[in-house]
């Protein structure tokens, strides 16, 4: 029963790489947290899709989408 809580965590926590992402200095390290986000998205978007969550499927599409252009 906590698949839903650890769907929203993760897309939670993968926002929060990707907005300290943007601001980080070094190069390497911000490369680290985008790939570890983008996996964390990957795993909540399996989640939802699985448990029928829409409302966080198009949270993280959409998330995705922006971080594509």
């Amino acid at each position: 029963g906590y698949l839903p809580q650890l769907a929203w965590t993760l897309h939670d926590y993968a926002n929060m790489l990707l907005d300290t992402d943007e601001h980080s200095t070094e190069p390497s390290a911000a490369t680290a947290q985008h790939q570890q986000a983008m996996a964390m998205l990957d795993e909540a978007l399996e989640i939802s899709r699985d448990t029928g969550m829409r409302p966080l499927m198009e949270r993280v599409l959409s998330r995705r989408e922006i971080l594509k252009a």
